[in-house]
């Protein structure tokens, strides 16, 4: 059997130094996965002040956008085809995202720091809610004429 070389003080002690370091940094980022994982709601973060309150002109006028979006995915959900489905979104979202509308109810998020993230992530969210309800539409519409054709 081989010998085992002598281990040293010094050796010793970078060991317990690197697995010091490992353990910090495994407990640091087991942290920080969990708090985004199972983190509390934005009020949450905005108390402790990680995100500051959008200014109210600012929020109510994107939470009116972000009502007109859910308005207009309840009226996009029975249509019979991707077309359809977009032109009952569309028009169900009107009037407040038509162009001069919107602009109006996004202009004071201009003046915070934050306004322009808030405003692209409402973008972001009519986006995603479109192609949501054109692919559902897509994908139930042949289903739903089949049950419809027993019915009527």
């Amino acid at each position: 059997m081989p010998d085992r070389p002598k281990t040293t003080p010094t050796t010793r002690a970078v060991y317990a130094v690197f697995v010091a370091l490992a353990a910090a940094f495994i407990v640091s980022s087991t942290v920080q996965i969990a708090r985004a994982v199972f983190g509390g709601s934005a009020a949450d973060r905005r108390a402790e002040g990680s995100a500051p309150a959008l200014p109210a002109a600012c929020a109510s006028g994107l939470e009116t956008l972000t009502t007109a979006v859910d308005r207009a995915v309840a009226a996009a959900a029975s249509a019979a085809d991707p077309a359809d489905a977009e032109r009952r979104y569309r028009s169900a979202r009107s009037p407040e995202w038509d162009e001069d509308r919107r602009k109006a109810l996004e202009a004071p998020c201009a003046a915070d720091p934050r306004g322009a993230e808030a405003v692209a992530a409402v973008a972001r969210l009519d986006r995603a809610a479109e192609g949501a309800v054109r692919r559902q539409s897509g994908d139930l519409g042949p289903v739903r004429r089949a049950a419809l054709s027993f019915i009527r």
